[in-house]
C-alpha cells in the first residue's frame, strides 16, 4: 500500500519563506510544552575511515511532524543536511528537506529565544564574535526581538571583521566597528555572542571580558575536541541554560576543560524548557545559554517551512512513494 507522496522543499524555497518573527514564535510554542526525556534522545555520530554521520531525531510535543535531521562530512570535507518529516498521527514520510539553511536559522532563533528570556526589554549593544553564517544569523535573530543600538565584532581575520561591521552598520543603521580582541568587542556589551571557535581550538573568551548585568552565548563548542570560552567564563556565570543540559555537560569540549578544571557547574545548569516555562527564578547576575543543538529545533523549523512552503506552492511533489504499512 503507498502512501502519500512525499515533497521535497530545497534552500530557495526556505530562504524565499522562513522569517524571525515566525521561526521564534513556533520555537517558544514547542519550548512551553512540557518535555520529557524521550521526546529528542541523545544525537549518534559515527566515524569511519575518515567520514563522519551524525543523526538526531524529536518528535516535538504539540506538533503534527516529528522527523530527524542527518548529516555527513566526506572525506573531502563536503557536507549535506537533510531533514525528514513524518506524521505523528499516521506515521507516512511526508516531506524531505535540504536542511543546510535551516541549521543556521533555527541556532540563531533558538538563541535569540533564550535571550528574549533573559534579556532586558530595551535597546541593547553587541558584542559578536565570529564574522561567519552563525554569527550573522545571531545579530538578524537577535535584531528581530530587540532594537539595536551598537555592534562591535572581532574576527581574527581583519577584513572579515571590517567587512562584518560594514555590513551590518548599512543592514541596522546604527555604529558597528570592528574590534581588535575579543575583549574589546564586549566592552559596553549587553549581549555577547560567541559565534566562532578558534583555529586550534584556543578559547578566544575569558572571564576577564565580561561584566556583571550582560547575557552570554556560545554556540561554537559542540563536540569534545572544540573548544571557544575558557573555563574561567564558565566558572563566573552563575546560570548556564542549555537546549541539552545533558550533552552539553558531557559532550561539549569547553565544559569538560571547566570539569576537568574542578569547576562543579553543574547546580548552576537549567534547561531552555524550564527557562521558557517560565521555572527558574529572575535575578541571575551573569547568565549564559550554552547551546549544541538539538533535533527539536530543526523539526519545528522544518514544520514551519513545509508548511509555508506549501501554502507558496514552493515544494516540489517527489515522483515516488513509500510502502505504508497499517
Amino acid at each position: 500500500m503507498s502512501g502519500t507522496a512525499p515533497v521535497f522543499i530545497g534552500t530557495d524555497a526556505v530562504e524565499q519563506v522562513l522569517t524571525w518573527d515566525a521561526l521564534v514564535a513556533a520555537l517558544r510554542d514547542a519550548y512551553a510544552q512540557r518535555h520529557d526525556e524521550h521526546i529528542s534522545p541523545p544525537r549518534t555520530f559515527a566515524r569511519g575511515d575518515g567520514a563522519s554521520l551524525r543523526a538526531l531525531a524529536s518528535v516535538p510535543p504539540g506538533k503534527r511532524f516529528m522527523g530527524a535531521k542527518v548529516f555527513g562530512r566526506g572525506r573531502n570535507r563536503g557536507m549535506n543536511y537533510l531533514i525528514s518529516l513524518a506524521d505523528q498521527d499516521t506515521g507516512e514520510i511526508r516531506a524531505l528537506l535540504d536542511a543546510n539553511k535551516i541549521t543556521a536559522y533555527r541556532t540563531a532563533a533558538t538563541s535569540a529565544l533564550a535571550v528574549d528570556c533573559l534579556a532586558p526589554r530595551r535597546p541593547v549593544r553587541l558584542g559578536v564574535l565570529g564574522s561567519g553564517a552563525e554569527a550573522r544569523a545571531h545579530v538578524q535573530a537577535i535584531a528581530s526581538l530587540r532594537q539595536i543600538e551598537g555592534l562591535s565584532i572581532y574576527s581574527p581575520t581583519p577584513a572579515n571583521r571590517e567587512r562584518f561591521a560594514h555590513d551590518f552598520e548599512a543592514m541596522l543603521g546604527v555604529p558597528c566597528r570592528p574590534a581588535a580582541t575579543a575583549a574589546q568587542a564586549m566592552e559596553g556589551a549587553d549581549i555577547g555572542i560567541a559565534a566562532a571557535r578558534s583555529r586550534d581550538e584556543t578559547p578566544i573568551l575569558h572571564a576577564d571580558a565580561l561584566r556583571d548585568g550582560m547575557v552570554l552565548v556560545s554556540v561554537g563548542s559542540t563536540l569534545p575536541q572544540q573548544r571557544e570560552i575558557d573555563a574561567s567564563v564558565v566558572e563566573r556565570c552563575d546560570l548556564i541554560v542549555c537546549d541539552m543540559p545533558d550533552e552539553v555537560s558531557a559532550e561539549s569540549g569547553d565544559m569538560l576543560e571547566a570539569r576537568a578544571r574542578g569547576i562543579d557547574f553543574a547546580p548552576r545548569l537549567r534547561s531552555l524548557n524550564q527557562l521558557v516555562r517560565g521555572e527558574i527564578a529572575p535575578g541571575a547576575r551573569l547568565p549564559m545559554f550554552k547551546s549544541v543543538g538539538s533535533a527539536l529545533q530543526d523539526i519545528v523549523a522544518a514544520e514551519l517551512v513545509f508548511d509555508l512552503a506549501t501554502g507558496a506552492g514552493l515544494a516540489v511533489e517527489l515522483p515516488i512513494a513509500f510502502t505504508y504499512k497499517q
